[in-house]
């Protein structure tokens, strides 16, 4: 007995691949520039859509120096355009006995797009005063 693939076969299989690949990921973004985060500070992840009209869709984790995630994005998150969304892990809520943990940004683009439209950056802030410390991206501005 002979197998015969049908017409309607080839096209489901196509159909279903390009379903499966409408649900992956535009892009996946790890942050390369670990940051010390210690106790009395809190770590800042913001997203800016500067010319996407439709939304941006991330999802965002921050992963330890031994790869453990320790906040990660409940839902995927909007970020409108011309808007600035941000995120906080403060250290203080980390339950781990070193003082300062070293950490990096993982986020994930959901939306097709231009990823020019996107902006990120990661500040680091004192819980008392609000004082931002470290900033990535530094400003080119700055002297």
């Amino acid at each position: 007995m002979k197998t015969r693939i049908t017409p309607a076969l080839p096209v489901a299989l196509v159909a279903g691949f390009l379903a499966l690949s409408a649900t992956r990921a535009e892009a996946i973004i790890i942050n390369d520039r670990p940051i010390g985060l210690a106790l009395g500070q809190t770590l800042r992840l913001n997203f800016a859509n500067i010319g996407d009209p439709n939304q941006i869709i991330i999802n965002y984790r921050i992963v330890d120096a031994d790869g453990v995630v320790l906040a990660q994005s409940e839902r995927p998150i909007a970020v409108p355009f011309g808007r600035i969304v941000s995120v906080d892990l403060n250290r203080d809520s980390i339950p781990n006995r070193n003082p300062r943990i070293q950490l990096r940004a993982e986020f994930e683009v959901r939306t097709l797009g231009n990823l020019a439209n996107l902006r990120t950056s990661l500040e680091l802030f004192d819980n008392t005063t609000g004082r931002t410390t470290i900033f990535f991206p530094p400003d080119p501005c700055a002297i």
